[in-house]
């Protein structure tokens, strides 16, 4: 009897998704990355890569993240994604890791790369080595190009 209340996975994600945004809100960037860096300086840090059996979790739950801010025609922080993973899943994402992560977050069908409104909060910018990995899947534009075709595409 309960499993015929379950909501569908999409439905669940989409509130996780939902639920995860309100409590980023309330965070705010620079407050998230202030998490993030004492989390990666503590030598405590639960690191996980693209092996690890966490890591489709971490790939969902950042696209779910970047594309409910795409709807918002916004974008958001390394810090914030980071951040979202860490108060969700205890886990921290390293920097090698997290360029796969952008790439990851893509499904081909998307006709945009959404890893570009994951932007550097210093520059404001996709990072260099996304932009390259960009490239090579056929996305060549300038990044506000390729943002505003994920804000077309999600929104």
């Amino acid at each position: 009897m309960a499993a015929e209340h379950t909501p569908p996975p999409q439905v669940k994600a989409q509130q996780q998704a939902t639920r995860v945004a309100q409590r980023l809100a309330n965070v705010g960037a620079s407050q998230a990355q202030r998490h993030v860096t004492a989390a990666e300086q503590s030598g405590n840090a639960n690191c996980i890569d693209r092996t690890s059996s966490d890591w489709q979790r971490v790939v969902d739950l950042a696209r779910a993240v970047a594309i409910t801010r795409a709807k918002r025609r916004d974008t958001i922080t390394h810090g914030e994604v980071k951040w979202v993973i860490l108060d969700e899943l205890r886990r921290l994402v390293d920097a090698a890791a997290f360029e796969d992560l952008l790439v990851a977050i893509g499904h081909e069908d998307d006709g945009a790369p959404l890893g570009a409104i994951i932007v550097d909060p210093d520059t404001g910018q996709p990072s260099d080595d996304y932009l390259l990995a960009a490239m090579e899947r056929g996305f060549d534009e300038p990044p506000a190009t390729l943002q505003r075709r994920v804000y077309e595409h999600f929104g």
